[in-house]
């Protein structure tokens, strides 16, 4: 008995190890992609603050918080494949240059679906462009065919994109920001989640 006892805390420590650090991999690819990126610097993290916000303020169950804050973290890793010369493009993007842009959540999703844990995780960030009319990417998903945690992060990371500085623009006011949360509510985005964003978009991170 006492073998198997020992046994079973050695096999539990293993897998803790495997774990923190896979988790310490992908994080390095989020400072990687930070690096090569000042204006997206520490986008990530804010996005995944918001999104937990929101998610509570949803009334989302502990391990859906937690999954929030895992899948928001890392929504942007597949831009570590985007080429520099697109992703640090200081001017508009062709068509050509946007479609590949449009790869990071596919690619996104492959790199988390290759460590073999997180499988509500991958889905998520694959989804997070998907809009709420259905004309959004990879998947042309609509409505609450999307998951309900890529809806919130749709709305956490486009509220963060738009209130911050860009290679392209500077960040925009936050009232012209909440207007267009407000104008897009049912199209691009679940009119649910940006009820509730609305509820917390007062809060300071």
């Amino acid at each position: 008995l006492w073998d198997e006892y020992c046994s079973f805390w050695k096999n539990v420590i293993i897998y803790e190890n495997i774990y923190d650090n896979l988790f310490s991999t992908l994080f390095g690819f989020v400072a990687a992609l930070e690096v090569r990126d000042l204006y997206t610097r520490k986008h990530s993290t804010r996005v995944a603050q918001y999104a937990h916000l929101i998610a509570a303020e949803m009334d989302c169950t502990e391990k859906e918080l937690d999954v929030i804050n895992f899948a928001g973290s890392l929504h942007d890793i597949g831009k570590i494949g985007i080429r520099d010369d697109i992703l640090l493009k200081p001017g508009k993007l062709t068509d050509d240059e946007y479609e590949k842009i449009k790869e990071h959540p596919v690619i996104g999703a492959e790199i988390i679906s290759k460590m073999g844990l997180w499988e509500e995780e991958t889905e998520i960030i694959r989804h997070h462009h998907e809009r709420y009319d259905g004309r959004g990417y990879p998947d042309g998903l609509k409505g609450h065919e999307i998951p309900k945690l890529s809806r919130i992060l749709s709305v956490a990371d486009c509220y963060d994109a738009m209130a911050s500085d860009r290679s392209y623009r500077a960040k925009m006011e936050k009232n012209i920001v909440l207007d267009i949360i407000r104008e897009n509510s049912g199209t691009q985005f679940d009119s649910e989640v940006v009820d509730a964003f609305f509820r917390i978009s007062d809060h300071e991170l």
